[in-house]
């Protein structure tokens, strides 16, 4: 990592570290200012933590999401087996649809949240 990615990583951390405090978005672009960056940059650098903080929260809905569709699909599965199991049946139905769509739900949260 240069030099220079290391401030940007620190200034990111920093700006990250004041909004957990609740600092208000004025607040920590003024405190950024002080240090010695321009304003505009501040604001980039704020609305960049605001992005990276939105995109994690969102990658736990989508992937707890796909769980759900998954876990459904699975249950749905097995207890068609097990109602035919005891029925005498010659068939089950597998809800392979569901679980699918499960498992590219979650895949999809981790390669659009990759961070």
């Amino acid at each position: 990592m240069s030099q220079e990615s290391a401030v940007i990583q620190q200034l990111h951390t920093e700006a990250a570290s004041l909004l957990q405090q609740k600092k208000s978005d004025e607040e920590i672009v003024d405190h950024l200012v002080t240090k010695g960056y321009e304003r505009h940059y501040a604001e980039i650098v704020l609305e960049n933590v605001k992005k990276d903080t939105a995109d994690k929260k969102n990658f736990w809905i989508t992937f707890f999401y796909g769980l759900g569709f998954l876990l459904l699909g699975a249950a749905l599965s097995y207890y068609s087996y097990r109602f035919a199991f005891k029925t005498g049946a010659f068939f089950y139905i597998l809800f392979w649809g569901v679980i699918v769509t499960g498992i590219s739900i979650m895949a999809r949260a981790f390669i659009l949240f990759k961070k």
